[in-house]
């Protein structure tokens, strides 16, 4: 099928982005072999493939960031040998990461200002203009968050959503929105997709990157699958089905994305028993978790998920209402959480679950040193076997368990997170979305040791954002409404618009005790 059957009626074929057969080594990795993207003018073109594919890279080299072996790079009709952020920019290319770059010690006005004014105009700083162009630009996108907050107070999702008005306020011809939602709720995706549609009728031509298939099918005109740094297929969105891209993505057939399987329950792991906090804005928090089970636990972000985590694993210190093993206990630190068994993968893999510099090694032994010590000394040996095999458990994709975390494709830190308390051998194990921005393959693997720790009588606490993974994978779903627990479902009789329900606080007929 040529391009021209691909595109909207009445749209003329003029490639806003053409790359061809570009590749790029790093320090003799191969990491862009033949990867080749068209963008059209007015199109939302979906780049898809596993963590490592080379999406990342191929991006890099749009935007400037990296250089080019070989290959051909046009934009806008003009041929760019020797691309930069500079030029890029001038060219009309804009970018948007799933991790926000903000300056935290700024106000959102600032940070948005700091990236769209130029340096000449004048020693005077019009505050109320900065204010009135932030408001507009973060209307824009559905959403209200003050100017005037500075962006350290902001949480995720709204850091997420300033960094998106950054982009938008640069009038770019070439939008790349790299898995812009994957730290959004819900409710916040359909106005950001609304604006995305938008953007293609007035012929922006938009990249998007994202492992939420579900996604990918609702906006994206045209899909390109890359796979070990090629193009493997370019295809019409209308046409390809979930089963045909995961196919094309990981080589292989995925039988299933949630392989829950049934295993028998235990007894009570833990207990929360009408736990209050008010500065974590819980209230009223009462479930239990048995041995075997997974436990969602489900809502909108900021609704009180994550907090309740942070209280489980002493982050922040709660006096009563938690009991473990059928004791009441109060955990005052990690140290506390750590001995009592219970491990934790925290959301933000980046600031919280790997330390980017260090070795996987020693990410991975960083939680249970006394494992590998000797008076007081690490034995260097033993933190090798114990990451060696978390390696090969997990099948994490390094060259050795000695390279910097920071070096590995967001899918292999997200295993190191979680092979750093699977190391504590954990009685109790917390998930705070654990495949958020994840691959389809990677995610697989990760639900299945999930569901392998079960089997092993481990009683697993999943937070995740994505009802498809706790529907897939839960036997019972917790589901937040503004730092209560508006409910429990059962795997039974849970739904997606009866999880949405209840987080948008409204009752539901069959809920059972937590």
């Amino acid at each position: 099928m040529g391009l021209e059957a691909l595109l909207p009626k009445g749209k003329a074929l003029l490639p806003l982005l053409r790359a061809e057969s570009i590749c790029k080594n790093f320090a003799g990795v191969r990491a862009l072999k033949s990867a080749s993207l068209t963008l059209l003018r007015g199109e939302v073109h979906a780049l898809i493939g596993e963590n490592g594919a080379g999406k990342s890279t191929l991006t890099k080299v749009i935007t400037g960031a990296i250089s080019a072996d070989s290959g051909v790079l046009e934009i806008d009709g003009r041929k760019v040998d020797d691309n930069s952020p500079g030029i890029a920019r001038e060219l009309g290319v804009a970018a948007i990461y799933q991790q926000p770059s903000l300056f935290l010690h700024l106000t959102v006005a600032e940070n948005i200002a700091l990236a769209l004014e130029g340096g000449s105009g004048g020693w005077r700083v019009d505050w109320k203009a900065r204010r009135r162009q932030a408001e507009e630009l973060i209307g824009s996108l559905g959403a209200r968050i003050d100017p005037l907050r500075l962006a350290s107070s902001l949480s995720m999702a709204e850091q997420q959503i300033v960094e998106i008005a950054k982009a938008l306020g640069a009038e770019a011809k070439i939008l790349i929105m790299d898995e812009p939602t994957a730290l959004l709720s819900d409710r916040e995706v359909e106005p950001l997709f609304r604006l995305a549609r938008r953007l293609r009728e007035d012929g922006v031509g938009i990249i998007y990157i994202s492992h939420r298939l579900e996604e990918i099918a609702a906006i994206a005109d045209r899909i390109t699958v890359m796979r070990d740094g090629e193009t493997i297929a370019c295809q019409d969105a209308a046409t390809v089905d979930r089963a045909e891209l995961i196919q094309l993505m990981v080589g292989r057939s995925v039988a299933s994305v949630f392989p829950k399987r049934e295993v028998a329950i235990g007894e009570v792991a833990l207990e929360v028993r009408d736990l209050n906090y008010a500065s974590a804005g819980l209230q009223g928090i009462s479930f239990s978790v048995r041995s075997g089970e997974i436990f969602g636990l489900a809502g909108l972000v900021g609704s009180g998920r994550t907090e309740l985590a942070r209280v489980l694993f002493g982050l922040t210190p709660c006096v009563d209402g938690i009991s473990v093993q059928g004791q009441a206990v109060r955990i005052d630190s990690p140290r506390d959480a750590i001995e009592l068994g219970i491990g934790y993968v925290p959301e933000d893999r980046r600031q919280h679950g790997v330390i980017l510099e260090m070795g996987i090694a020693k990410n991975v032994s960083l939680a249970s040193l006394c494992a590998v010590s000797r008076w007081g000394w690490i034995d260097a040996t033993k933190e090798f076997e114990l990451a060696e095999g978390y390696r090969e458990t997990l099948r994490i994709k390094a060259a050795s368990v000695f390279v910097p975390a920071g070096t590995l494709s967001g899918g292999n830190q997200q295993k190191v997170a979680l092979a750093r308390w699977l190391a504590i051998r954990p009685r109790i194990l917390i998930l705070d979305e654990p495949t958020q921005g994840v691959d389809v393959g990677s995610k697989a693997e990760i639900h299945e040791f999930v569901v392998q720790l079960a089997e092993q009588g481990v009683a697993v606490v999943l937070i995740s954002s994505e009802l498809p993974e706790v529907l897939g994978m839960c036997d019972r779903i917790g589901v937040f409404h503004a730092g209560t627990l508006a409910g429990v479902l059962s795997r039974e009789e849970a739904t997606q618009e009866k999880i949405l329900t209840l987080a948008f606080g409204h009752a539901v007929a069959g809920g059972q005790a937590a």
